[in-house]
């Protein structure tokens, strides 16, 4: 039925069967779409083959009717005392939020994926789109009292070696420039290996203060 009222209606405007095909896969679209806007929940739809197998509309109506669905869930209001954890809610939650679309709520997500997550109400400051005001407005709605996830996969750097590394690692630790590696090197060469991270307080310029900001992250290797 489709083809044949499609030949007539491309031969009235002037326009080719191919055209007057897609002219007429339109409408139906439009009309099942509309059906599905206001609500109707049984709609007799075509054969899909009657437009040659081009278009499936029991699909387009059900894709339709899950988008339908997932926009409610993101209008929804948030009751009243509800919070949302910022570092577990979804992007459809996250868009509840006040002054929070759907674009702001795909960049948390991605914001905490990428840096670790958010520690206080401050740090989503730091996403685009998100200032003062925007933060002000959700601060009431926010729950920070779980922490920021742990990834179980993760683990810890590995120490550095004081007998094995060289400049460059040992720059790497917090306190230790270049003049302070330079001596750990000379240190290491004229007074033997170190024998516990404690032999550092033989270097010139390292002090219980230093020694305790890289004690974790340094190892006597062999």
């Amino acid at each position: 039925m489709g083809h044949a009222c499609a030949q007539p209606m491309a031969h009235l405007f002037g326009m080719t069967p191919m055209e007057g095909r897609s002219l007429l896969r339109g409408g139906m679209l439009l009309v099942a779409l509309g059906l599905v806007r206001i609500g109707v929940d049984h709609v007799l739809v075509p054969d899909p083959g009657s437009v040659e197998g081009e278009t499936d509309l029991p699909q387009l109506l059900e894709d339709s009717q899950e988008a339908k669905e997932e926009q409610a869930r993101r209008s929804a209001p948030l009751t009243p005392g509800e919070t949302l954890d910022p570092n577990r809610s979804g992007e459809e939650d996250l868009d509840r939020l006040p002054g929070i679309g759907s674009s702001m709520a795909r960049a948390l997500v991605a914001d905490r994926l990428e840096k670790g997550g958010f520690t206080r109400p401050e740090d989503l400051l730091r996403v685009k789109g998100i200032g003062p005001a925007t933060l002000a407005k959700i601060r009431p709605h926010l729950d920070f009292s779980r922490g920021v996830p742990v990834d179980p996969t993760a683990r810890p750097p590995p120490r550095i070696d004081l007998n094995r590394a060289e400049s460059i690692e040992l720059e790497s630790l917090p306190g230790i420039g270049p003049a302070l590696a330079r001596r750990i090197l000379e240190s290491r060469i004229r007074e033997g290996p170190f024998k516990t991270p404690d032999d550092l307080l033989r270097v010139r310029g390292i002090g219980p203060a230093t020694l305790a900001r890289i004690r974790d992250l340094v190892v006597p290797g062999g």
